[in-house]
């Protein structure tokens, strides 16, 4: 499902954490013959608003012992409403058209400017690690991401060097992902045309070149810090086939069969500056994380984002975790809540000017979001564990049709180790 798919992704696990791996290397006289299996559910819901349902196994082992692999399977399940970037039906100017699970819903978003949706996802992900020398590794990925609307392909190529003492370990990376992007029936609508005529074109494609370059270093036996820089180009269709936008007044009255399609750039160039800390205090065993992470790009979208977290172990089987997060961002440079036409000299469609680009989607609005929350651990034996986590999140919008809104999400994950 295209409308949440990268937020989806986000959650369960994105390209660049394989970039980032740091899988462990066999030691002299491990046997190369052991395999691990992880197996794993989890459940994620805002109520009254997205569930998700993620089941997932892994196995890695060693193949050398030079070499080990890993290798994943993750299916997940999908429901719940995204705005549909129109503004609410208000009577009049509304349309029909095939929604995110293949249903019709009106243009207008109905009474409330939500599409409902419905849809799962299949991916696979593999890393091949090998050790070249006792200081340098590489790890190669590659993943294909399949839903009824989006399929993803894609890879990376990594190099790991430590110093001689270990203190520092330097990283570069390089990846390539293409994606096909299209709804339910594999068309993507004509941007900017009104969702009325139904005018279609085929699939989508955006093909996306990643470079990293990064460095870790031990500070101390307790302190260990990291810092990365990402370079991305993503090349082709960028726009999302299912989001809409309103040609209306500066009243929010909507002029008959002014319901558009949005259009995107076709070119982003992205910046990623990401720092992370994590100290273990003396004696305890507990830890402190704190990560920064800028974001910039050539749509404007320029993002601060700061997380936390402390983890306390109660007893050898349970652990407690409290963590907060705070994120702004500025809103793309195409965003409009809405195109604005004056009903004074303007009368129909065609008199009004259109933008190139230009998109009411709120995900691209300035925001500013606050997750505060509580992880708490049950390990049910050495390679098992139980993990709740419940937040509560606060979005603050500027100038969008969605509303300021506040949600708890609950989050419940299980998982089990087998050799």
């Amino acid at each position: 499902m295209a409308v949440t798919k990268k937020n989806i992704k986000q959650r369960i696990g994105a390209a660049t954490a394989i970039l980032l791996g740091q899988d462990a290397v066999a030691q002299d006289g491990e046997l190369y013959n052991n395999w691990d299996v992880d197996l794993g559910y989890l459940r994620y819901e805002e109520p009254d608003k997205i569930e998700v349902d993620t089941y997932m196994a892994m196995i890695n082992g060693d193949l050398s012992p030079t070499d080990s692999i890993k290798l994943g399977l993750v299916f997940d399940t999908l429901t719940g409403a995204t705005p549909s970037g129109a503004l609410p039906s208000n009577g009049g100017g509304g349309s029909t058209f095939t929604g995110v699970s293949g249903g019709q819903t009106s243009s207008g978003g109905g009474d409330t400017g939500l599409v409902e949706f419905d849809d799962t996802r299949l991916a696979f992900d593999a890393t091949w690690t090998h050790e070249w020398h006792r200081l340098i590794r590489s790890n190669t990925s590659a993943y294909v991401s399949v839903e009824g609307d989006y399929t993803a392909v894609g890879g990376s190529l990594g190099i790991e060097k430590d110093t001689q003492d270990r203190a520092y370990t330097f990283t570069a990376a390089v990846g390539l992902a293409t994606d096909k992007v299209g709804r339910s029936d594999e068309t993507t609508p004509e941007p900017l045309s009104r969702t009325a005529d139904a005018i279609f074109n085929g699939t989508g494609n955006k093909n996306t070149y990643d470079a990293l370059l990064g460095i870790t270093h031990v500070i101390n036996k307790r302190t260990l810090a990291m810092l990365n820089y990402t370079y991305s180009t993503a090349l082709g269709y960028h726009t999302d086939p299912y989001k809409i936008i309103s040609v209306a007044d500066i009243n929010d009255n909507q002029l008959a069969n002014g319901t558009l399609y949005e259009s995107r750039p076709d070119e982003r160039t992205r910046q990623i500056l990401y720092t992370k800390l994590v100290h273990e205090l003396p004696s305890t065993g507990n830890h402190f994380a704190i990560s920064y992470r800028y974001h910039t790009d050539t749509w404007d979208l320029n993002s601060h984002t700061i997380e936390s977290h402390y983890s306390k172990r109660l007893s050898n089987n349970h652990l407690i975790e409290p963590f907060w997060r705070i994120y702004h961002q500025q809103a793309a440079n195409f965003y409009q809540r809405t195109i604005i036409y004056d009903p004074n000299t303007q009368s129909n469609l065609s008199e009004v000017e259109l933008p190139e680009h230009v998109s009411s989607d709120s995900r691209l609005a300035e925001l500013l979001s606050n997750t505060i929350g509580i992880k708490y651990r049950y390990k049910t034996s050495a390679s098992g564990s139980i993990d709740l986590r419940a937040a509560y999140i606060y979005r603050d919008y500027s100038n969008t049709i969605v509303s300021d809104e506040g949600n708890y999400f609950v989050t419940l994950s299980f998982g089990k180790g087998f050799e």
